[in-house]
Formats: structure tokens, sequence, C-alpha cells
């Protein structure tokens, strides 16, 4: 009886593997620590959520999750990864293969305390505050499109007025810090260009954040329009010298910044990335100021 039992409970935790799991997975020489968040519906519905500690990147949605007798597979459609992997009989491990371009061994083993989670990676990249500049929330309308952006205007101490830019993220629906896996590019970049005096501007996407309109259904064209609209709100400030206003693009950015540009006389300079010699990344910077 005793020895049924026990079986019955394992069976039992098989079949809801709900709770904290972590793994490390070995890539190019470097470990990440992963963990597993699971949690089952009362439909039977699997919801889980998958992190990456070493990137700061909590949260990462699983798209979708299957359980058939031991066999568990998921899949992150985030960032393009699966896994496939057998529950261990007491149920405290799930061995498999994580595929992601290529696949690689991945074991999770049961947190047994949930409160032990592994500390967070130290960014010193990261802006601490206070700012030595003044920070300010902002809400401007793309009239044409019908849409208002939110964003973050820094400003440089001083009277002014400033050169600026506006921030132009990549493909992907984008927050105005361009946060991704941990990292706030934007973020960063905002902070070394306004201790330098100049004027930045960052905005969410359309339909992202605290912005208005729609995301999925936007073609790089609508969103030149929206990096119009910063540059027009730019000139409304008098802290900005409307001469020297420019656009920095990233990814999808680097293409709308001279299409911008090229119709738009108000455009002082661009910065956009460039594939260099054997395959490296240098920015090119294309200036015209206005006297």
């Amino acid at each position: 009886m005793a020895a049924q039992t026990a079986a019955t409970a394992a069976n039992a935790q098989k079949a809801t593997p709900s709770g904290d799991w972590q793994g490390t997975l070995s890539a190019g020489g470097q470990d990440l620590h992963l963990i597993l968040h699971i949690a089952q519906a009362a439909d039977g519905a699997f919801k889980a959520t998958l992190d990456s500690v070493d990137q700061g990147a909590n949260g990462i949605p699983i798209s979708s999750m299957s359980l058939k007798d031991d066999k568990m597979v998921f899949a992150v459609d985030a960032v393009h990864g699966s896994y496939e992997g057998k529950i261990s009989a007491d149920g405290s491990m799930i061995e498999g293969t994580w595929s992601q371009g290529q696949a690689l061994p991945l074991t999770f083993k049961k947190i047994a305390d949930s409160a032990k989670q592994l500390a967070k990676p130290v960014r010193p990249q990261d802006p601490v505050k206070p700012y030595p500049y003044h920070e300010e929330d902002v809400v401007y309308d793309n009239k044409s499109a019908g849409n208002k952006l939110a964003a973050t205007l820094t400003l440089p101490q001083g009277k002014g007025p400033f050169p600026a830019v506006v921030l132009i993220t990549g493909s992907g629906p984008q927050d105005r810090d361009e946060s991704l896996l941990g990292h706030r590019p934007f973020l960063v970049l905002a902070d070394y260009l306004t201790r330098k005096g100049i004027v930045v501007l960052r905005a969410d996407d359309r339909g992202i954040g605290k912005s208005t309109g729609t995301f999925a259904t936007a073609t790089t064209t609508d969103f030149a329009t929206d990096a119009e609209a910063g540059i027009a709100y730019l000139k409304t400030r008098p802290e900005v010298n409307a001469h020297k206003i420019g656009l920095i693009g990233h990814s999808e950015g680097g293409i709308i910044a001279p299409m911008v540009a090229a119709r738009n006389h108000d455009v002082a300079f661009i910065v956009k990335p460039s594939r260099g010699r054997l395959g490296h990344k240098t920015f090119v910077v294309h200036c015209a100021w206005h006297s």
C-alpha cells in the first residue's frame, strides 16, 4: 500500500509540475542561469514564464507548453527557442534539450524553496538617480496618424538652447528604453548624451507602453511619421536649438533616420549603424548644421 501511495504521489507531481525550476545552459563558453516558473490553471492548461538571470530578462513568456506522461515540451517564441525534456520519476528534475539554432543539453531541477532565487546581475552602465540633468515625461501628437506618443525628455543643465536628438528604436515592439534581455540601451545612450549637453527624446513605440496607436499593422513608413512627430515636438521646446536637431536610429531605426532626413530639412544630422569590415558594426554620422 505504501509503495502504491508513493507511486501515485510521484505521478501526480509529474502530471502537474507547478512551481519553480532552475537550470544552467552552457553555450559558447558562457553559463546562463535560467529559472522556469510553471503554474496550472483550473482547466488544466499550463502558464509558464522563463527568467534568464544573467541577462536580467525576467518573465519571458512561454508561448506553448504540453505535458504527456513524463514528456514536457514548450516553446519560447520571443527568442525563437524550444525545449523538450523528460521529468524524472520523483518529479524533481527535467532532463532534456534546448534548441535555439543549435541543440544544447539543459536540465532543470525543482527549487524546493521558491525564495531562493539567483542574484540579479550588476548593470554598472545603467545610470543611477539623482541625474545631473532634468528628466521629464512628455506626450505629443502624431497628427498625420492620429496617435499620441509618450516619451522621456532629458535636458542638460544650463540655459541652452541645446542641440537635440530623437532616438529611433529597432524592429519589434520597443519601449522608450529599448529594453531587451535586461538591458536598456536607449536609457544608457540618453544619459550619456545629456551629460554631454545634448537634449534627448526617446518614446515608446506606437501601441507600446503609454503610447497609443496600433503597432502590429504599422509599417516602416508609419514609424517614420512618429519620428517626424518627435522632431516637431522638439521644435516647440525653448531649450532646443531648432537648427541642430538630429536623429539616432538603431536597426530599423537606422533605415528610418535617412528616410526622415531626406524629406525633412529640419534634420541637421543622423547617426545610424553600418556594417564595417568582417561584419563589425560601425556608426556613420551625417551632419549638416544649419547656421
